[in-house]
């Protein structure tokens, strides 16, 4: 009796410690994952398109300073064609939330994309970048 009263207790036991387990990684992978958003701007050049990005620097985009892609090599990159630096885009996990049209000739038009980061991070995670902007600093001493 006293031999089952023990194999049912372990085994209650062990029941309720993988059932607590599982719990913590469900609520882990709540709590891990929130959606950031880009805004991606088109433009069309002599050779392609090139792009720049708003990651949410704290610094005005009305001067057009947005940080743009390049190719690696410190260069800007020039892409054959939109749907291309979507495509760019899309690898690197982004996802089109909406497009904005302009009616100026020289541009594609804006996109504003979105992606799940678990941190800050990762938000910029395998693009190359030709320049950035200054980021600006907060009081507390962290830039943004």
């Amino acid at each position: 009796m006293k031999k089952i009263f023990l194999t049912t207790l372990v085994l209650a036991a062990a029941t309720a410690f993988v059932a607590a387990q599982q719990q913590d990684e469900y609520n882990a992978d709540i709590r891990a994952e929130y959606k950031v958003y880009c805004e991606l701007h088109l433009i069309r050049g002599f050779n392609g398109c090139e792009a720049g990005i708003d990651l949410g620097a704290k610094q005005s985009n009305l001067t057009g300073h947005y940080d743009i892609i390049g190719g690696g090599e410190g260069g800007k990159r020039n892409f054959y064609s939109p749907v291309e630096i979507l495509n760019y885009m899309s690898r690197r996990g982004w996802d089109i939330e909406y497009k904005v049209t302009n009616a100026d000739s020289l541009s594609h038009g804006s996109y504003m994309l979105s992606k799940f980061v678990i941190d800050d991070s990762e938000i910029a995670d395998g693009i190359d970048f030709a320049q950035r902007k200054p980021r600006k600093q907060k009081q507390d001493g962290k830039k943004d």
